[in-house]
């Protein structure tokens, strides 16, 4: 086994990280229809269960966190992208080595950087992940610590776009990613991949083509190398306006089973639905060197209510799982919700902006969690979220069933889930009711349950665990800019993590 030691900076991920906050803070300061909410909260959290331990070990505890917060977006100009970053201080009152401060940090942005011809996407993510899908789940960031580690996350995608012909179009990519966390569980990944597109869905009338390629390569210090490779070429037929039909032959080729590199081919159908514009299906089914491979989407908008799901099975890694489709962001998900109701984006955005914060809804929403691992996994999920937004009622509801099998050799397996197994399944779902009290005063109640099973030859390593989270909450406005907030959370745990927590959270939130 061929192995190379890492010569990069150990700190290379938080100057990434810090260098793309930097710059997209600079930019949206001269970027057109930018808006920026500063704020700051003061949060006390009592808890009667801190570790999320059996009865007979639990250790009661007060917390106090002082977290300062900007979100920011901007629309025009040569700039346009979102953030929300959060730095977070936890005092804790009985035992002082617990305290620390943790940044949480979700932005893209994509810089046009050649009129028209030259583009920058950026996206970085300095997030709290479960460290096994078995351990305790915790409702928080400041309980149940450890199984929780810090995983950042930082693409930065330069990319060429031009035309041909009457209607092609060409698309030529270099994508640069890391992934670390604080934990020994993951190391540090990078991931450099090109990537070529050409398309002509016109160029025969009614029917057309598009060619893909891509080259990527990942490393991890001390392990062998990842290569992978393939080429797609689609023959699209528009039957009519509302439906296109795609044939698709290919190749692909990789080493993630051993050193030497596997050829093997593609071949897949797939079509594309819109019923209406706020309607519409998409399907792909292809034949790939681990089996059937498949990608199926649905999307409806009507009046207040709005639903999306996804079934799919493919490839995938944690720095993927990150920047994916592991939680649904309720910032994007109302923003689609509302966009019959608020055509225009501005005023949209600050509408979902006050709505979110009136009624204290989570940034993001849903139960499904990353698997921290080295290698690739075989990720089969089905997914689906729902949101009914009303005056003085919103609902946002989700559901997943994922089943991830380990695809690289135990090598790369450095901690976590699939240490001890290869495959890690998970099925789990959430709900947030919110109803507005009065003008100033809303209610909102929440439950995520989850299940988590890991399979594995050895029948001592095939283990499960079941978590249930409630809350249920008052918020009030005492100003246009000041808020409150008392929540209420029952957290329990069985199978091979039991465990039972009760803990009372206020909570004082200032907007500047």
């Amino acid at each position: 086994m061929k192995a190379r030691p890492h010569s990069r900076r150990e700190r290379s991920i938080p100057h990434w990280c810090l260098a793309v906050l930097s710059a997209s803070i600079g930019s949206m300061a001269f970027a057109q229809q930018t808006q920026i909410i500063p704020s700051v909260s003061l949060t006390e959290t009592i808890t009667d269960n801190v570790s999320l331990k059996r009865s007979s070990e639990a250790e009661s505890e007060m917390i106090t966190q002082v977290i300062p917060n900007i979100v920011a977006t901007t629309k025009g100009g040569r700039v346009e992208g979102s953030m929300q970053a959060a730095l977070s201080s936890a005092f804790y009152a009985n035992d002082g080595g617990r305290n620390r401060n943790y940044l949480t940090l979700n932005g893209m942005a994509k810089v046009e950087a050649w009129e028209k011809r030259g583009f920058i996407d950026l996206s970085a993510t300095v997030s709290r992940e479960a460290l096994s899908a078995l351990g305790p789940k915790s409702g928080d960031t400041v309980t149940g610590t450890a199984n929780q580690g810090e995983v950042r996350n930082v693409v930065i995608s330069p990319y060429l776009t031009g035309r041909f012909g009457a209607t092609g179009k060409a698309n030529l990519r270099y994508t640069h990613s890391e992934t670390d966390s604080s934990s020994s569980t993951l190391q540090k990944m990078q991931r450099d991949a090109i990537s070529i597109n050409l398309a002509d869905p016109r160029a025969f009338g009614a029917s057309g083509w598009t060619l893909a390629f891509t080259d990527s390569l990942d490393q991890t210090a001390n392990r062998r190398d990842l290569k992978t490779q393939n080429a797609r070429l689609t023959g699209l037929l528009q039957v009519d306006p509302q439906l296109v039909l795609r044939l698709v032959v290919g190749s692909e080729s990789n080493n993630y089973r051993s050193d030497d590199v596997t050829r093997s081919t593609i071949m897949g159908v797939g079509a594309d639905l819109s019923v209406s514009p706020l309607t519409k299906f998409s399907g792909l089914w292809e034949d790939r060197f681990f089996g059937p491979g498949y990608s199926f989407t649905a999307e409806h908008r009507r009046g207040f209510l709005l639903f999306t799901g996804s079934y799919s099975k493919d490839v995938s890694t944690t720095s993927q799982s990150l920047t994916g489709t592991t939680f649904f962001n309720t910032y994007d998900f109302l923003m689609a919700a509302l966009q019959g109701q608020y055509p225009n984006e501005t005023e949209r955005a600050i509408q979902v902006r006050t709505y979110m914060a009136d009624r204290q809804l989570p940034e993001r929403f849903g139960a499904s969690q990353a698997v921290l691992s080295n290698g690739m996994f075989l990720d089969r999920r089905i997914r689906f979220g729902v949101s009914l937004t009303g005056d003085r009622n919103s609902l946002l509801f989700s559901g997943f069933r994922s089943q991830r099998n380990n695809l690289t050799d135990q090598s790369f397996t450095l901690g976590g889930d699939f240490q001890q197994a290869d495959r890690v399944n998970e099925t789990g779902g959430s709900v947030t009711l919110s109803h507005r009290l009065t003008p100033l005063t809303s209610a909102n109640v929440g439950l995520t349950l989850t299940r988590s099973h890991r399979d594995s030859t050895s029948a001592a390593a095939s283990q499960a665990n079941r978590s249930r989270i409630f809350t249920a909450a008052l918020i009030t406005r005492f100003t246009p800019k000041t808020s409150g907030t008392l929540n209420f959370r029952n957290n329990r745990g069985e199978g091979l993590t039991a465990y039972t927590e009760n803990a009372l959270i206020g909570s004082l939130s200032i907007r500047f």
